[in-house]
């Protein structure tokens, strides 16, 4: 494992550029020179944060993958890796989520969209029943009024043939009557000539009272 200028023991301040001196990771993430390592307690307690030590190694290869990154030379190329990754990843998370906001807006859109549809619905129904209902009276109405116009022109009909009827017998009593008056005039005529012929005078009774 290479050496940096920043790895120290974490108690004395020892800087382990000098490759004549052992530093060791502990597992409570503090470092000791190889000297320090004599104050653990025989490696169970770290004498600079006094937590208890469940593991400790050896600055060098033989450390795992986990314990070497934490000694990477370029860790500000990882911390850019890493932010380009989670501005990347944001930004799709983030369309994402305006994605289905616009869904949630439009489909709310449309529930109140079909909620007026519904109710044109039941008006168009409403005012469809009552437009039969209408229809029906008005039919009604002109039944009635076609009955009653067509009883009344019966009635006329009858009284126009009863008046027929009397005028056509009327003009021949007329006549009957008349012809019974000339024949009594007549007959009263020839008994006067008949009269007049045999020399008696006929006289007219007077009604004057003496």
């Amino acid at each position: 494992m290479t050496p940096h200028r920043w790895i120290h023991c974490g108690l004395c301040f020892r800087l382990e550029a000098k490759k004549d001196i052992k530093f060791f990771h502990l597992s409570c993430l503090d470092v000791l020179c190889r000297a320090c390592m004599a104050k653990t307690n025989r490696g169970t307690v770290c004498p600079v944060c006094k937590a208890p030590i469940r593991k400790f190694t050896e600055l060098d290869d033989t450390m795992s993958k986990r314990e070497k990154v934490l000694y990477h030379p370029g860790p500000y190329e990882f911390y850019h890796i890493a932010s380009q990754t989670l501005l990347f990843q944001q930004k799709h998370k983030h369309n994402l989520i305006k994605a289905i906001l616009e869904a949630r807006h439009s489909l709310h859109r449309l529930n109140e969209l079909e909620s007026q549809i519904r109710e044109k619905v039941v008006e168009t129904q409403r005012r469809y029943e009552n437009l039969r209902t209408f229809r029906r009276n008005l039919q009604e109405n002109i039944r009635k009024s076609l009955s009653s116009i067509g009883a009344s022109q019966q009635i006329s009909q009858r009284r126009m043939s009863a008046c027929t009827s009397s005028l056509q017998t009327k003009p021949c009593a007329v006549l009957l009557r008349r012809y019974s008056i000339d024949a009594f005039n007549s007959a009263k005529s020839s008994q006067a000539s008949s009269m007049n012929d045999s020399g008696i005078s006929v006289t007219t009774p007077s009604n004057s009272v003496k």
